[in-house]
């Protein structure tokens, strides 16, 4: 029996791909997958989906083409390079539907290059990158970030309905890689952070399955927490999530940050920090490991399944270098209020996305933290991105100080803290001057 659903092409069948692709076919597409590695397209036809030996193969055809390969580069040559590619198979008026994390500047390179080099200005182009790791993929549960023409989305909508739990129309071509950038600005610095906490609690010689059952409660809890923590108990690095990936996207984060000069330029301190924590984990040999075990970057060398380790330790023991349960969600709270608040500023400067919509987002996806579902809707109506106009912030700030101290006297590194710390001293100096100039008017 033929199926009325559109047909789909399908390129980047690892681990997100192919889960996207095999829930397609589960919910009864004709999907036509391709891969450079042959084990991912042997297990995605045995999951029901066909084979193609070439990415123009794979387009021929089919009504849409869906895009999960690795980044912009292997995107451009996916769809424009050589004699096999995409926009050589894809046939008149069909739509590419671009689902990587690229630049946001990327999107209108490739119209421009689709226009004028391939002299294919028929092909529809979807910019349409997804959030929510391997599960969600599976499952078609996936938040989606869909821009580009209207009636262009609207005749995706099939196929993106499938892939999605939640779907968001962001306006024009960009917007979707947009608001993708500023969510991994969150999900970037969370998961580090996740790693610095539970570093500090396995240092001290707390019971790590204890310290990651009271986060999770607490104001301190992040989805990445609570995704990340179970691998460094378990001392299980396969990489569900390769610190690749996530490095791949602070690359995207902070290049977009830095692209303009002068006055238009964006602070991005806490962004920044975890890119350059994560340069570490490569030169520490992670490349191709699960982001988690980051956290062997706040050990001895000899003790990088510590945190495993103490998760057999005495649960009695309440604190130790006065480093407790408490501390350790101090820290948290303190690194995710600033980098929640450096996100939204960067949603503002990048311009396009409505920040009401942004904090919609995030609150059901991967970058979600507590603080930010605590702090950020006191702040929406003032529109203005300082943790200067946080009420929270000054308390966060007082409990963060503490803990980075604590950290300090036994030399423990720090760095997604001590950034944090920073952005909270600035903002106090801050709201000394506007309290000064206050009284001057008076």
């Amino acid at each position: 029996m033929t199926s009325s659903k559109p047909s789909v092409g399908f390129a980047g069948l690892g681990a997100m791909g192919g889960g996207m692709a095999t829930n397609l076919v589960k919910n009864g597409f004709s999907v036509t997958g391709f891969d450079v590695y042959q084990p991912l397209v042997d297990k995605f036809v045995d999951a029901g989906g066909k084979a193609a030996k070439t990415p123009k193969e794979a387009a021929t055809g089919v009504d849409f083409f869906v895009s999960m390969v690795a980044n912009a580069q292997q995107n451009a040559d996916l769809l424009l390079e050589g004699e096999d590619c995409v926009s050589k198979g894809l046939g008149k008026n069909k739509t590419f539907i671009l689902c990587s994390t690229t630049p946001p500047t990327f999107l209108h390179e490739l119209r421009k290059r689709l226009d004028e080099e391939a002299g294919r200005p028929d092909i529809k182009l979807l910019d349409c990158p997804v959030s929510g790791g391997t599960l969600r993929a599976a499952d078609g549960t996936l938040s989606i970030f869909e821009s580009g023409p209207e009636a262009d989305l609207d005749e995706a909508k099939d196929v993106l309905n499938t892939m999605s739990g939640n779907l968001y129309r962001m306006g024009g071509i960009s917007n979707g890689t947009k608001t993708k950038t500023i969510h991994q600005l969150l999900a970037a610095t969370n998961i580090i952070t996740a790693s610095e906490a539970m570093g500090l609690a396995a240092t001290v010689g707390l019971n790590t399955q204890e310290v990651a059952d009271y986060v999770k409660k607490s104001d301190g809890d992040s989805f990445m927490f609570s995704n990340r923590a179970p691998h460094m108990i378990k001392n299980d690095w396969h990489p569900y999530s390769a610190l690749a990936i996530i490095l791949k996207d602070t690359y995207i984060v902070t290049d977009t940050a830095r692209a303009t000069l002068g006055p238009q330029a964006f602070s991005a301190p806490l962004a920044n920090t975890a890119h350059y924590t994560y340069l570490q984990g490569v030169q520490a040999g992670m490349l191709k490991d699960d982001d988690a075990k980051l956290v062997q970057l706040y050990l001895p060398a000899s003790q990088g399944d510590l945190v495993s380790k103490m998760a057999t330790a005495d649960v009695k023991m309440q604190s130790s270098h006065q480093v407790s349960k408490d501390t350790i969600v101090d820290l948290l709270c303190g690194i995710h209020l600033a980098a929640s608040v450096e996100g939204m500023a960067f949603c503002k400067h990048l311009g396009g996305i409505d920040r009401k919509v942004m904090h919609e987002i995030i609150s059901k996806a991967a970058g979600w933290n507590a603080m930010f579902t605590k702090c950020i809707p006191g702040m929406l109506e003032k529109d203005s991105w300082s943790l200067a106009d946080c009420a929270q912030a000054t308390e966060v700030g007082k409990k963060l100080a503490e803990a980075v101290e604590k950290c300090r006297k036994i030399n423990y590194p720090c760095p997604m803290a001590a950034a944090a710390l920073q952005q909270f001293s600035f903002a106090t100096l801050r709201d000394k001057e506007l309290t000064s100039l206050s009284r001057n008017d008076r």
